[in-house]
C-alpha cells in the first residue's frame, strides 16, 4: 500500500489549561488570589472576565513563557478568555476567534473543594462482582434458593455462557475475597483504583436493587470480607469507589414495602405514588422505585443523616461513589432539585474523607451539571466512549449503522473537552466499555488492531481512564448472540486460565499504563490538537514545559517530526517516519 504523506502544519500557539504554568494554585478557594496565565508568542492583551452577568477587561503583563494576570476568585466557577492586542482575537476555551465568543466557551475554573489529587489522571478498573472471582465457594447463591420477579434465580457454571431469557436471575458466584485475591494481577496492570458495582443485599445478580443499604451482601462475603478487601486494597495504596443508587432502591426493600401497606406511613412519603396506584419507578421499572427527595425524611433517610449511606460508606473505608443515574435523582418522581442534591452528596462525601472522589454517570451531556459544581467528573460516554467507538466501529452504542469521519470524532472529543471545568478535565471517567454497552472488541468485529488503537486513546487521553474487567485480555460478549443487548451479554465471567487470555492485548494495556503513569504530560497533561487527516486524528498533550503528541493512524502514513523519543519503541527520532496504530511522541526541550 502507498504511503499517504502527511506534513505537520500550523499548530496553535495560546494555551491554556489545568496546569502549574496556567493556574496557580490550582484549586484556589473561594476569595483566594489566583495567577492566571497564557502561553502564548503574544505581548500584550487583556484578560476579558465574567462578574456578575457584565465583562471586566484587564491588562495583562508579560512574562516569561507568555501573558499573566493576578485576581480574585470572584465566584465558582471563575468564567473568563483572553484577548490578544496585537494578533486581534480572543483565546477561549475552544481556540481562538475574531468575535468574543459566548460565556460558556469561557474558561471554567473552580474553587475549592475541587478534585481530589489522587484521582487526577488515575487508572480505574470497573468490576462487576458477580463475574470476576468466586474466592469463597461457600457463600455463592444455590440453585432455585429464591424467587426474584416471579421466577427461580438461576445458579450458573462459571463458564456457562450468559443467557439473555435469564437477564439478572443468572448468578456465577463471583465475590469480594475472589477479588482480594487477585489485587495483585491489578496491580501489576499497573491499577490505581477500582469502581464496583453495587454490592449491597440484593435479589439480582446486577444489585441495583437494593434491599439494605448499610451491609454487604452476604453472597459477596458480608461485611468482613468488604473491611479485608478495603484493608488489602489501601495498603497496596489503591482506591476502591463504590457505586451509589441513590436515585431508587428495590421494590422489596423493607421501606418500600411498609409504603405499600400503609399509604400514612413515613415510609411512604419517601416514594411517588399516583391517583391509579402507580408510582415513579426507574424507567418505569416496577422492581426500582425511585426515592422522592421532596420529603426532608427522605435526604435525611439516605443521603444527610449521620446513618446514611452516602456517609456509612465513606466512614467504612469507601474512597468514593460513582452515582448511578445521577442527573436523575431528585423530587417527585422527576430530576427537580437535581443539582442541590449532587452537591449535598459530595459535600457529605467530602465531610467523612476530604480526599472523595464522586463522579456521576451522565450519559449524555454533561456540560450543564459539572459547571455547577457538582460533582468531580462523570463517566465520559458522551465526550469520549462513544465517539471513538462509532468512528472505529462503524456503529453506535445501539447496533445502529453510522458514519462517524475522523473530523467528526475529534469535533466532538474537542467540544466535550473544552466545554468542562478545568480542574474537571482530568477527572472524566473515560472509558471504551462498562456493564451498561457491548464489548469493545465484539463492537469492533474481533479487530485486534483497532481494539489496540482505542485502547492507546483511551490511555492517553486526558481524564481518569477506566478499563472495564476482562478487556484487558480480549474478552467479548458472553456468547455468540450477534446482538447489541448490552444487558447482560457484556457481563460474562473473567476467564482465569491464562490460556484463553489475549497476551498481546494484556502486554499493550500493561504498556500504555506504566507510560502513563510516568509521563506527567499523559497523566495530567492540558490537551490542544494537532493535525486531523481522513485517517488520522492527532493531538499535544502538554505539562509543566513537557509535550507529548499522540497519533491515531488508521492507514499507513507518513509523518515528519521534530526531535522527540518515541515512547512505545523506546528510542530517539526525527524527520519522517511511517506510522499505523498509535503512535506517542515526547518532544526534546
Amino acid at each position: 500500500m502507498s504511503y499517504r504523506p502527511f506534513a505537520i502544519g500550523e499548530v496553535q500557539m495560546h494555551y491554556h489549561d489545568w496546569e502549574p504554568f496556567c493556574v496557580d494554585p490550582l484549586t484556589p478557594e473561594l476569595g483566594e488570589e489566583v495567577t492566571l496565565r497564557l502561553r502564548t508568542r503574544a505581548k500584550e492583551g487583556y484578560l476579558i472576565l465574567e462578574r456578575y452577568g457584565e465583562v471586566e477587561r484587564r491588562p495583562l503583563k508579560a512574562v516569561k513563557g507568555g501573558l499573566e494576570i493576578t485576581v480574585p476568585m470572584y465566584s465558582s466557577p471563575l468564567r473568563y478568555c483572553f484577548f490578544l492586542s496585537r494578533e486581534r482575537c480572543y483565546v477561549s476555551s475552544g481556540g481562538s476567534q475574531g468575535t468574543m465568543p459566548r460565556y460558556d466557551r469561557f474558561f471554567h475554573l473552580l474553587s475549592a473543594p475541587s478534585v481530589p489529587e489522587w484521582a487526577v489522571g488515575a487508572v480505574f478498573y470497573q468490576i462487576f462482582p458477580d463475574r470476576f472471582k468466586n474466592g469463597d465457594p461457600s457463600n455463592e447463591a444455590k440453585a432455585a434458593q429464591w424467587v426474584y420477579e416471579g421466577r427461580p434465580i438461576v445458579k450458573k457454571g462459571w463458564d456457562e455462557p450468559v443467557e439473555p431469557k435469564f437477564g439478572a436471575h443468572q448468578h456465577y458466584g463471583g465475590d469480594l475475597e475472589g477479588i482480594r485475591q487477585e489485587l495483585g494481577y491489578l496491580q501489576d496492570l499497573g491499577v490505581e483504583a477500582l469502581y464496583l458495582t453495587p454490592i449491597l443485599p440484593s435479589p439480582s445478580s446486577h444489585r441495583y436493587d437494593a434491599l439494605d443499604y448499610l451491609n454487604t451482601d452476604v453472597r459477596l462475603g458480608g461485611n468482613e470480607a468488604f473491611e479485608r478487601l478495603v484493608a488489602d486494597l489501601h495498603a497496596r495504596g489503591m482506591k476502591i469507589v463504590l457505586d451509589g443508587v441513590f436515585n431508587h432502591i428495590g421494590s422489596a426493600h423493607p421501606d418500600f414495602q411498609k409504603a405499600l401497606k400503609d399509604p400514612d406511613s413515613p415510609e411512604a412519603g419517601q416514594f411517588t405514588f399516583h391517583a391509579d396506584g402507580t408510582y415513579a419507578a426507574f424507567f418505569g421499572v416496577k422492581t426500582l422505585p425511585k426515592l422522592d427527595y421532596a420529603n426532608p425524611l427522605t435526604v435525611e433517610r439516605w443521603l444527610d443523616g449521620y446513618h446514611a449511606p452516602v456517609r456509612h460508606w465513606i466512614r467504612k473505608g469507601a474512597d468514593g461513589w460513582r452515582l448511578d443515574v445521577a442527573h436523575q435523582i431528585g423530587e417527585g418522581g422527576t430530576d427537580r432539585g437535581n443539582t442541590e442534591l449532587l452537591r449535598l452528596i459530595h459535600r457529605n462525601s467530602r465531610e467523612e474523607n476530604p480526599e472523595a472522589f464522586v463522579f456521576g454517570e451522565l450519559f449524555f451531556d454533561t456540560t450543564e451539571k459539572l459547571r455547577q459544581h457538582t460533582l468531580d467528573g462523570s463517566m465520559h460516554y458522551a465526550g469520549f466512549a462513544n465517539p471513538v467507538m462509532e468512528w472505529l466501529s462503524g456503529r453506535n452504542v445501539y447496533g445502529w449503522p453510522v458514519q462517524v469521519s475522523t473530523q467528526e470524532v475529534w469535533a466532538t472529543l474537542w467540544d466535550h473537552y473544552t466545554a468542562l471545568p478545568l480542574q474537571v478535565r482530568q477527572c472524566m471517567y473515560t472509558l471504551l466499555g462498562s456493564h451498561d454497552i457491548p464489548r469493545p472488541l465484539w463492537r469492533l468485529r474481533g479487530d485486534v488492531g483497532k481494539f489496540k488503537l482505542a485502547l492507546g486513546l483511551l490511555l492517553s487521553f486526558p481524564g481518569a481512564p477506566g478499563i472495564y474487567y476482562g478487556d484487558e485480555i480480549g474478552l467479548e460478549q458472553a456468547n455468540d448472540y450477534d446482538d447489541f443487548v448490552g444487558d447482560p451479554m457484556c457481563r460474562g465471567t473473567f476467564p482465569w486460565d491464562e490460556r484463553r487470555w489475549n497476551q498481546e492485548v494484556r502486554s499493550w494495556v500493561r504498556q500504555l499504563i506504566a507510560l502513563r503513569k510516568a509521563v506527567p504530560a499523559l497523566r495530567r497533561g492540558g490537551l490542544q490538537p494537532l493535525a486531523v487527516s481522513n485517517t488520522l486524528l492527532s493531538f499535544r498533550r502538554i505539562y509543566a514545559g513537557e509535550e507529548v503528541w499522540v497519533y491515531a493512524a488508521l492507514e499507513p502514513t507518513v509523518l515528519e517530526l521534530p526531535m522527540a523519543t518515541d515512547l512505545l519503541a523506546g528510542r530517539e527520532v526525527s524527520g519522517r517516519l511511517e506510522l499505523q496504530g498509535l503512535g506517542l511522541y515526547r518532544l526534546k526541550r
